[in-house]
């Protein structure tokens, strides 16, 4: 009996190493696209810009009213996200989509610490090449609320649109490996629960009421912490990668209410 506890907390130990030493390859799913080399991006009037080491899309509108700056989730890169040029393509914005350090094949690896300072570092690049003064939303999806967020408590902003919030990606995490003790082995937390209380920015969330990786739970308790005024919307029928098809229409009705309060 003994050997059988001693064994089974062996083999418990290597997972708890493996998932230590491998935790990016759980977290950050980057394709093998080279960043600027989207042909999708380009049939929709998009080009590739860097601001420094700061890389990024934009399509730009001849008479934009405001900037909308996407904020991706964990898989895939930028060049995957024309759903949202085409989502947002009746409005009036400069579309900006930022593409994280270590996607996009340049020479990082994705860590949190990274994404936050080149994402900050758009913003203010934005807003400092922003003669008109037009008003700037974020928007994050999945992975890229959290992001969305931190910025939001670092520099002013008009109003972040979140699709697929949560608390942070530790707690997610426990959801799904609640055997593991994640909240001590993750080093890339994505702490939006401490960073929305930071901010009085307007907040509106959209959540899929099916959603199995980040259940709707999360953005129920995520509303509550940010102190500003802020509204979350749930989505039936839908989970989190059909959001944004199911939802269509409900998210360009909404998004386009909130931008004009």
């Amino acid at each position: 009996m003994v050997k059988i506890i001693l064994f089974g907390l062996l083999c418990y130990g290597l997972i708890v190493a493996v998932f230590y030493v491998f935790q990016e390859k759980f977290l950050f799913f980057p394709s093998n696209i080279p960043f600027g080399e989207c042909p999708e991006t380009g049939r929709r009037n998009t080009t590739a810009e860097h601001a420094g080491d700061t890389r990024y899309y934009i399509r730009a509108h001849p008479n934009a009213d405001n900037w909308l700056v996407v904020f991706h989730g964990n898989a895939g890169n930028a060049c995957d996200r024309v759903y949202f040029l085409d989502l947002l393509k009746g409005f009036r914005s400069n579309v900006v989509l930022f593409e994280y350090p270590g996607y996009g094949k340049d020479s990082n690896s994705p860590k949190e610490s990274l994404i936050l300072k080149q994402a900050l570092n758009l913003v203010r690049h934005i807003s400092e090449n922003n003669p008109e003064k037009l008003p700037v939303y974020l928007v994050g999806e999945s992975l890229g609320t959290g992001v969305a967020t931190f910025v939001a408590s670092q520099i002013e902003v008009s109003g972040l649109i979140l699709i697929s919030a949560y608390t942070s990606i530790a707690k997610v995490a426990r959801h799904h490996y609640p055997w593991l003790p994640v909240q001590y082995l993750l080093k890339h937390k994505f702490q939006a629960d401490i960073w929305a209380g930071q901010t009085t920015t307007p907040a509106i969330l959209f959540h899929g009421t099916d959603d199995d990786i980040i259940p709707i739970r999360f953005a129920r308790q995520q509303i509550l912490n940010f102190k500003g005024e802020k509204r979350l919307i749930e989505i039936p029928d839908c989970g989190h990668n059909d959001i944004i098809n199911i939802g269509e229409n409900v998210l360009q009705k909404e998004i386009f209410h909130f931008m004009s309060l």
